[in-house]
């Protein structure tokens, strides 16, 4: 086993540099070692009683000041020499430096608002309901269309730029109607690639774009010239303007934005986006169709103040969409033959859908009881809640039916009765019997309901060669006598099968009701006609919010 031995080393006064005694190197001849320990604690045990007296004269100051206020100064003299102490105060501690980066977003708005006049335009006889978020059809989002939003801080104009004012084509001077080409990025460019001043080469870039609007800034080289070239004039709040003529052409022709859109972008034509459509939509095309309308509105009353009379007119019902949640109800003037008023309910304001037809007629009728004008007759389907309401609240006014629509339900009887056995010959005769509905009708130009149902019954006798009829204000057949040759159809036997299916059909109560009310002469064509023409410029297979939906119904009358 071994032991260590336990040897105490004792550092050298030369070992630790110090600042109030001097350092000794090997080289100095300072002394023995205990004479340099000595004298070492007796420097510092004098520097500890020089702090010490420092500290308590310091107190003892400061006492003084604090009781009287006045500090006297020491003598100089009798004080002993002060022993300041040169150390540095430092701080080791690793500088920690933050790399994140310390801001305040604030995002940049943009103003889109116009400023207008308020109008006192009535777009419908009630208030419209508030439209729905999608303003129009329900489009996908389209990014990156190259419309860029309208932004304040971008130069488009600067009234510091005298050439660049000569440019700008004065307003007076635009024509909207004129021709416009479509031109490829770079032959356009190419027109730029000389100097107007010196004739040299120059340099010509798009520096903003917008829509359909560019703005390409040309530069010389060689003179220095500058100046901007536009492809279209600016509105208000620098609104390119034709822009808005896309939006307005859109619109106004019944196309859907975003298939039109996409139809431009696909051809790689620089166009605006859905988002810019639907804000022109509501700003502009919008106000300008309901402008357009409500005139032609007010020339169309006149016109029918200077006839005179009562109205005549012809109402029906539209289903805009196959899910009824809107009822569109129009009416038209049968003398001048042009549409007096539409109106659109929202199933949401009637108890059910089926009630949107009465709704919409007792809307046009109050708005033309507003206009003091007086409807002497009104054709309308056989819709029993109009029939009823017409009767009641309309006493004055004649109510006929329109035949086309009896004569449809007349001729899906007949059809599905020809599907029976026995009853096979009524097909032949179906076109027959939708003809004598038509000139029952027209034959009485008094609109007699008694002539016209004893004509209609006369019928059910007629082609069962059976001419004579038991009713006087309609006893015998008006053609002449039929020969052989001039029939191309096979009698009904009396008491057949096909005979009592027709008798069934065409004696019926409800019927025979419809048919006292038959319209003599004006009829439901011409509103079918515009209904139809409505399905070009709102289809039932696309939704559309309240405006735009009214708009669209508007737009052709």
């Amino acid at each position: 086993m071994g032991f260590r031995q336990k040897v105490a080393v004792r550092l050298s006064k030369v070992a630790v540099p110090s600042l109030h005694s001097p350092v000794c190197l090997a080289t100095d001849p300072c002394g023995g070692e205990a004479s340099d320990i000595q004298a070492g604690r007796s420097d510092s045990a004098r520097r500890k009683r020089e702090v010490t007296a420092i500290l308590e004269e310091n107190v003892v100051r400061e006492d003084e000041t604090s009781l009287t206020g006045d500090a006297q100064p020491a003598d100089d003299a009798d004080s002993e020499p002060l022993v300041v102490n040169r150390g540095t105060q430092c701080d080791i501690r690793r500088p920690y430096r933050s790399t994140a980066l310390q801001v305040v977003l604030k995002p940049q708005m943009v103003s889109v608002e116009t400023q207008t006049e308020e109008s006192d335009y009535r777009w419908t006889s009630t208030p419209l309901v508030s439209p729905e978020q999608s303003d129009e059809e329900f489009p996908d989002a389209m990014n990156n269309c190259g419309d860029a939003s309208w932004n304040p801080d971008e130069e488009m104009l600067s009234a510091s730029s005298e050439e660049e004012d000569s440019l700008l084509e004065s307003p007076s001077n635009n024509n909207d109607d004129a021709d416009k080409f479509i031109v490829g990025k770079e032959q356009l460019l190419s027109l730029f690639n000389t100097c107007p001043a010196c004739g040299e080469e120059s340099q010509g870039r798009i520096t903003f774009q917008q829509g359909t609007y560019i703005k390409v800034q040309q530069s010389c080289g060689n003179c220095g010239r500058q100046q901007t070239w536009q492809n279209q004039h600016l509105l208000h709040r620098n609104m390119p303007a034709f822009n808005l003529a896309l939006s307005g052409a859109i619109h106004f022709t019944g196309c859907m934005a975003t298939q039109t859109i996409r139809m431009l972008k696909l051809f790689g034509v620089q166009c605006i986006s859905a988002p810019t459509f639907f804000r022109h939509q509501r700003l502009y095309t919008i106000p300008t169709i309901m402008t357009a309308w409500e005139k032609e509105q007010r020339e169309i009353i006149r016109e029918l103040r200077e006839i005179g009379g009562g109205l005549v007119l012809s109402g029906d019902y539209r289903t805009p969409l196959d899910t009824a949640k809107y009822g569109s109800y129009s009416v038209i003037e049968d003398r001048l033959n042009k549409v007096l008023d539409v109106q659109l309910v929202q199933s949401s304001e009637v108890p059910s859908s089926s009630w949107c037809e009465l709704e919409g007629l007792k809307r046009s009728m109050a708005f033309l009881e507003l206009k003091n004008m007086k409807v002497s007759a009104l054709i309308t389907d056989r819709n029993r809640q109009v029939a009823k309401w017409v009767r009641e609240q309309m006493a004055e006014t004649s109510h006929f039916f329109d035949i086309w629509h009896i004569g449809k339900s007349v001729q899906k009887a007949l059809d599905a009765a020809a599907k029976e056995r026995g009853c096979e010959d009524l097909r032949l005769w179906r076109p027959a019997i939708i003809n004598h509905l038509y000139w029952t009708a027209a034959s009485t130009p008094s609109g007699d309901p008694d002539v016209m149902e004893a004509k209609w019954h006369s019928m059910i006798n007629h082609v069962q060669d059976i001419h004579q009829h038991d009713t006087p204000a309609f006893p015998t057949c008006a053609h002449p006598p039929l020969e052989e040759e001039a029939r191309n159809k096979e009698w009904l036997e009396p008491g057949s099968a096909a005979a009592v299916k027709l008798e069934n059909i065409a004696a019926k109560t409800a019927l025979l009701k419809d048919v006292r009310k038959l319209s003599p002469q004006h009829q439901t064509y011409s509103l079918e006609a515009y209904h139809s023409l409505i399905l070009r410029f709102a289809p039932k297979h696309t939704a559309f919010s309240y405006l735009g939906m009214y708009s669209r119904e508007s737009v052709m009358p």
